[in-house]
């Protein structure tokens, strides 16, 4: 099968440190804090005061017309938006949308059943208590399922406004979808099937439902926020006429593994299975890692199979590549978290540097190897690792 080397550009980053992945950098270096009153309407998140929120894009935002947003909710607003602020260039030369150009998305909902058909049974047994119930349904509903309709309307109305005919996919509902529809849409374009494919991932609905799925999964106290992160990939030759051709910086995706534990006690080999695929893929080892950006990892069995696996694979590397997450500054993003990463990524890489953990500090520094390692855990087990690796202007 014949090739082609596809170029990472065009981040559309939207989270509560700002507009673009620039902005991310200089709040996480800055130490600013982006929390903003809840503003759910059954309660506020529970335990908190303030989450990581970001404002509601309107439709003159959007550049569509008012009726579109009767048909949609606040995350598929926010998929728009990050889809917007991704393709303006592109969309002043011209030359986006077609049978060509795909979409490949990350959400965090399924459009299933609200409650389990086996626990129809324990509803008849506590139908008597309120509290009961309230707490079956916390307990039984699955993971972020009931929520919303994202799926269809995010899908739907991106492809509509941009005219993404091409192949596409949506996948969720944990981290890994994210990364996911990163690594898909690159395939897809290197192997012809699109000549372009805008990849994109939203963050779950902050709502106090939320809670008793987050704490059912396993729930470590993460903060929850929202956003939207968005990407374009397109062959390196700037054949589409968009990002590549205008000299934008951007990366390729040098590498990519993914692997599944099916347990607390398999996540670890899960992790470093992935992180190894994605390392040979790529064509280098732990030594050739200037930067990790792990999972925020919001589940306690996940955080501590990460931090295991990374230990694992990067025991002899010399120096140690730096870790950071955004999570101070944007919150927990589900899906979107990763790829916000990935964007991170792609701005560091095109300026050679990266930001390194420091306490409770993130510092900047210089970037010792082209390269950063990008995690994705999801909660039920699902590892996608990819390497980044900086692409010349």
């Amino acid at each position: 099968m014949t090739t082609r080397d596809v170029r990472l550009t065009a981040p559309g980053l939207y989270t509560a440190a700002g507009t673009d992945p620039g902005d991310l950098w200089e709040t996480l270096v800055a130490g600013k804090d982006t929390r903003r009153p809840t503003e759910a309407l059954a309660g506020p998140w529970p335990e908190f005061d303030t989450a990581f929120l970001v404002d509601d894009p309107d439709a003159a935002t959007l550049g569509v017309h008012r009726r579109v947003l009767r048909t949609s909710e606040k995350q598929a607003r926010m998929a728009l938006y990050g889809a917007r602020l991704a393709l303006a260039g592109a969309t002043e030369r011209g030359t986006v949308g077609g049978p060509g150009w795909g979409l490949y998305l990350g959400l965090p909902t399924v459009d299933e059943e609200l409650l389990r058909f086996g626990a129809l049974d324990r509803l008849h047994q506590v139908a008597g208590s309120p509290g009961d119930v309230a707490a079956l349904y916390g307990r039984e509903v699955p993971p972020f399922s009931g929520l919303s309709h994202l799926n269809s309307t995010a899908a739907a109305h991106v492809s509509a406004v941009f005219g993404l005919t091409g192949a596409m996919a949506a996948y969720s509902p944990f981290s890994d979808a994210g990364l996911t529809a990163l690594i898909d849409g690159a395939l897809s374009v290197a192997e012809g099937e699109n000549e372009a494919a805008l990849v994109g991932a939203v963050s779950p609905k902050v709502h106090p439902l939320l809670f008793a799925q987050y704490e059912e999964l396993g729930w470590n106290g993460a903060v929850p926020g929202e956003g939207a992160a968005f990407l374009l990939a397109e062959p390196a030759d700037g054949a589409t006429g968009s990002a590549a051709a205008s000299g934008a910086p951007g990366a390729r995706l040098a590498g990519y593994g993914r692997a599944f534990g099916a347990g607390a006690e398999d996540r670890s080999e899960a992790i470093a299975e992935a992180v190894h695929a994605a390392l040979e893929t790529a064509g280098t080892d732990a030594d050739g890692i200037g930067w990790v950006l792990p999972d925020a990892a919001w589940t306690v069995d996940g955080a501590r199979a990460q931090s295991a696996a990374l230990d694992r694979v990067f025991a002899g590397a010399a120096p140690r590549p730096a870790y950071v997450t955004s999570e101070r500054a944007t919150g927990v993003l589900g899906p979107a978290h990763p790829l916000a990463h990935a964007l991170l990524a792609l701005h560091g890489l095109a300026s050679g540097r990266r930001l390194v953990a420091d306490g409770d500090a993130v510092r900047e520094e210089a970037l010792p190897a082209p390269r950063a390692l990008v995690l994705a855990c999801g909660a039920r087990g699902q590892v996608c690792a990819v390497v980044l690796e900086g692409a010349e202007k």
